[in-house]
């Protein structure tokens, strides 16, 4: 009689930080046929299939990174919203306003980045320029944060231009930015190309 091992399907789909789940591992595969059945279940259900593959989308981030999917989850709906504001501001004319809407979404991405991928090397180049010794951060690197802060930032921009107009749904924006094949190898896609 085949016995199943619960314990060890729970280990399997909870993050382990040793072991994040990659594209090539045998458990994205496993996933990934499970969400292909269900992807084509949801057949002619648009608005269910949005949903399905953005949750799928975080479940993936959250499996390679861990608990840094509430990150993206954070950023990505405050640039949907300050977006929305920049676009409402234009029928005002009022540019000072539109400008810092834009100036505040692209501060907030690149300082995320910057913190990420780039304080343990200002650190050590601060350091070794006034000569002392740095010991660096113990800072985790989130999967396919540079893609998704320029793909923000994109989006922003293009809305600030007038080349794009926002989207409606904050679903349809969580798709764009986390959608699970193109957030960890890229590339980076503009909005209006992707949308």
């Amino acid at each position: 009689m085949l016995e199943i091992d619960f314990q060890k399907i729970i280990e399997q789909l909870v993050y382990n930080p040793k072991s994040p789940m990659i594209f090539s591992s045998g458990i994205f595969l496993f996933l990934f046929l499970v969400f292909s059945l269900i992807y084509w279940k949801l057949n002619k259900r648009d608005t269910l299939r949005l949903l399905f593959v953005t949750i799928f989308s975080y479940y993936f981030y959250y499996k390679s990174s861990g608990i840094y999917f509430i990150l993206l989850a954070f950023v990505t709906t405050t640039d949907f919203l300050l977006a929305k504001a920049i676009y409402s501001c234009k029928n005002d004319n009022d540019i000072n306003k539109r400008r810092f809407l834009l100036i505040t979404s692209i501060s907030l991405d690149l300082w995320l980045l910057c913190y990420f991928k780039y304080t343990n090397f200002f650190g050590e180049t601060i350091a070794s320029i006034c000569g002392g010794t740095f010991d660096p951060f113990d800072i985790f690197l989130p999967v396919g944060i540079s893609f998704f802060t320029f793909q923000l930032m994109s989006y922003t921009i293009d809305i600030y231009k007038g080349n794009l107009t926002p989207l409606n749904r904050w679903l349809d924006y969580e798709f764009y930015v986390s959608f699970f094949p193109q957030l960890v190898a890229g590339p980076i896609v503009r909005a209006r190309d992707f949308i």
